[in-house]
């Protein structure tokens, strides 16, 4: 008989499980937690270290939602805390990285030898040097996992100790029962697992153990310090992770010998060895203890997150490494899967990456010629959803449009100008997949012809509104309307949008913003909170400045606003692309699919177009192909390119010809 009662069973008891668990029932949910064997957990594997750069992660998704939980972590703690009156020994000490060479390029965090003795004296003299990470630090995984066991039990989540799953019964794609060897059969309508190192049992997943062993050490009594370390060390072949209360972690070996239990001697001479021989003065200091645990591998050591192969089942295995560092968002984006709003995100790390069949090329929307007549056949309607859909589902690495931390499917922004009227500018919008849309709050305001009722037009539920500043000519006047702007939006529903996209045009033929008046209000908008978005000539100097006071993004135009003559400030474009670490946005002159797909293909994150769409002689299916236009350039700038040659290249090998 099964154990029915929860809304959601979590399978797996460490760090993943139970913090998976808290986010739920915070959230309302009733939640079972099976736990299998809490000290064989890769959260004993670890050393709580925060260090998604030190670590050397590349650029890309995986990057991205570590950097994500690091900034998760100050808030989090805190709540954990608050919940249970435990610390969690969350340190953000920042790491060095020490290197026995001198790095071949100069890196504005690089500390050379003299400069490092400052951070940390007694390092070896085999050291060159170190890189600085101030942002990452570390927690102390016990204490961690054992708050977040506290704080579960008070708020009434029912855990089972000592309780493994031995199968997953399914029956017509979904988990009917997870079965367990000793305390009987359970059900709920949702199960998550979080098995780590023990998901191959339940489900063919490439998730495999990879045993750590561990050691500590004590700093010894009368040493003159209770703590000579202040900072992580994260060396080349051992981390050294000082605690506040004395204690020196090692770690950590990474040995391929499936559940091998217990400590080695070898692992252990490792482990010290190497710690001594980054840092001498740790040959007097005790051996506390040895310990070991098996961290949840992957071929790729990314984690699988996300929905899994049946109806109710969510994934989130597979840490390897970073199992504490991405904790909280884990936590947070597989609790909001379960619930049935899954993050973007979650795409790049599906367990279907796994599966080499090549995809199915999606099938695209046939447009009839007239907006009257407008069928969509062999596909749904294009919108967000299958837009970005076919993004990820291409390019499965890639990560979606993320603006002041909030995340679009689309990468295409429109307008509401120009149409001849609502209902065609509806169906413009809906055919084009976009979810941002920006709206001239002073036309709105003041009913400005073609404006009138354009703020209950839309469905503002659905797309996110972009306010601009159009028609101001001073700073002031921006400041002023965005203020309106902010204001317009919470009347409408949005409560939290504080997007803003800035104009200064006081130019009324050629409509080319001001430079000085957009820094000015930039920076003073920024200062009240808002995320703008300001608009630019094609200009990387001013680009850059924008971006350093604070701007969610820069939107260099590419030609002036409404002659579609396309993009004709591509030199100065690129290097703003190549410079720029927040979004870049082609705002302005596009008239065409092909312009907007060679705008996404130099690496833009995304465009706003409204002319080219409104003005075009069948405006939906302009929306349409557009929106497909700003897909294909992205596709295309992540795939890369081949080289340009001045010869030709067969594309036909020469070799097994045919020869008489």
């Amino acid at each position: 008989m099964a154990n029915q009662g929860s809304d959601v069973l979590v399978v797996g008891g460490g760090v993943i499980g139970l913090a998976i668990a808290l986010e739920l029932r915070q959230q309302g949910a009733s939640v079972t937690v099976l736990s299998r064997d809490f000290q064989q957990a890769a959260s004993h594997a670890a050393a709580g270290m925060l260090a998604p750069q030190a670590e050397g992660l590349p650029p890309g998704p995986m990057l991205d939602l570590a950097l994500a939980s690091l900034a998760l972590y100050p808030s989090w703690v805190n709540k954990l805390e608050a919940l249970t009156g435990q610390s969690v020994g969350y340190w953000p000490c920042g790491i060095l990285a020490p290197r026995r060479t001198v790095p071949a390029s100069s890196s504005q965090n690089w500390l050379d030898a003299a400069t490092l003795a400052y951070y940390q004296p007694g390092l070896s003299h085999n050291v060159q040097g170190a890189f600085w990470h101030p942002d990452e630090g570390q927690v102390d995984n016990r204490l961690l996992v054992q708050a977040l066991r506290s704080a579960v039990i008070d708020l009434g989540v029912t855990l089972h100790e000592g309780t493994g799953a031995i199968a997953l019964r399914q029956y017509q794609g979904r988990v009917e029962q997870v079965c367990t060897a000793h305390a009987g059969d359970f059900s709920a309508d949702q199960v998550v697992l979080a098995t780590g190192a023990w998901a191959h049992e339940l489900l063919p997943l490439p998730v495999f153990p990879r045993k750590g062993e561990m050691a500590s050490l004590r700093v010894p009594l009368g040493y003159g310090t209770p703590q000579p370390l202040q900072r992580v060390l994260f060396g080349e072949d051992i981390y050294i992770v000082p605690r506040r209360d004395g204690r020196i972690v090692l770690g950590a070996t990474s040995q391929d010998v499936g559940f091998a239990p217990h400590n080695t001697a070898g692992g252990v001479h490792q482990l010290v060895g190497n710690a001594i021989a980054l840092l001498p003065l740790l040959a007097d200091f005790t051996l506390e203890e040895t310990w070991w645990g098996y961290r949840p591998a992957t071929p790729d050591e990314w984690p699988i997150l996300g929905p899994g192969p049946a109806a109710n089942l969510t994934l989130a295995t597979g840490h390897y490494r970073n199992g504490i560092l991405l904790t909280p968002i884990t936590a947070q984006l597989v609790a909001q899967a379960v619930l049935g709003q899954p993050d973007p995100r979650l795409a790049a790390f599906s367990w279907q990456r796994f599966h080499t069949a090549s995809p199915t090329p999606p099938h695209l929307p046939v447009v009839s010629p007239t907006p009257q007549a407008m069928t969509f056949t062999n596909a749904a309607p294009a919108t967000p959803a299958t837009l970005g859909a076919m993004s990820l589902e291409n390019d499965p690495t890639d990560t979606p449009l993320t603006i002041a931390g909030r995340t679009f499917s689309s990468r295409l922004m429109t307008g509401t100008g120009k149409y001849d009227d609502f209902g065609v500018m509806r169906q413009s919008i809906a055919a084009s997949g976009c979810e941002i849309v920006t709206v001239a709050v002073r036309r709105v305001q003041t009913n400005a012809p073609g404006h009138q009722g354009l703020a209950e037009a839309l469905d503002w539920s659905k797309i996110w509104m972009l306010p601009n500043t159009a028609g101001c000519k001073t700073a002031e006047e921006a400041i002023r309307v965005a203020r309106l702007g902010r204001e317009m939006a919470k009347l409408l529903g949005q409560e939290d949008n504080n997007f803003v996209k800035l104009e200064v045009i006081p130019d009324a033929k050629y409509l080319l913003p001001d430079p000085i008046g957009t820094l000015e209000a930039a920076e003073q908008l920024v200062k009240e909170g808002f995320a703008v978005l300001p608009y630019i000539n094609a200009d990387p100097l001013l680009a850059k400045r924008l971006e350093e006071v604070g701007c969610a993004t820069v939107m260099p135009l590419g030609s002036p606003i409404g002659s579609g003559q396309g993009i004709r400030n591509a030199a100065n474009i690129q290097i703003i692309i190549e410079t720029a670490k927040v979004p870049v946005v082609v705002d302005a002159g596009i008239g065409t699919p092909s312009e907007a797909a060679e705008a996404m293909e130099m690496g833009a994150d995304a465009l706003l177009i409204n002319t080219a769409i409104a003005k075009a002689a069948n405006p939906i299916a302009m929306g349409l192909a557009m929106g497909l236009a700003t897909l294909a350039g992205r596709l295309a700038y992540r795939a890369g390119r081949i080289p340009v040659q001045g010869v030709a290249s067969a594309s036909s090998p020469l070799t097994g010809r045919v020869t008489e």
